[in-house]
């Protein structure tokens, strides 16, 4: 079992990321769709942290996890368009990303 778990935990966490964006996805759009593309905008500025942060190490698994994440998203958001979340979910990356390269944001490393 473990021995699954360490050749797999890309696409474990794929399934685990993708159900939380789907209940995230469900309780942003209980209350409407700006809500959802503030919430949509926001985990896209998380995934683009943690892009920054593995630049220079094995990134392919978090592509996988970050998709998950917006595959949830999609599957779960009711109201709002499904390219305006995508949009704004990738500006979103790209956006802290550039913030995170740039200096402006940093991380507090414990």
């Amino acid at each position: 079992m473990a021995e699954f778990f360490f050749r797999s935990w890309a696409e474990f966490f794929f399934f685990v990321v993708m159900i939380i964006g789907f209940i995230v996805a469900l309780w942003a759009t209980s209350f409407s769709a700006v809500i959802s593309y503030i919430v949509v905008f926001l985990s896209g500025m998380i995934g683009g942290r943690l892009l920054y942060e593995r630049k220079k190490k094995l990134t392919i698994p978090y592509y996988i996890i970050i998709i998950g994440f917006m595959i949830g998203f999609l599957i779960g958001t009711i109201y709002g368009s499904r390219k305006v979340v995508i949009i704004l979910f990738v500006l979103g990356i790209l956006l802290s990303y550039h913030l995170h390269n740039k200096g402006y944001i940093r991380d507090v490393q414990f």
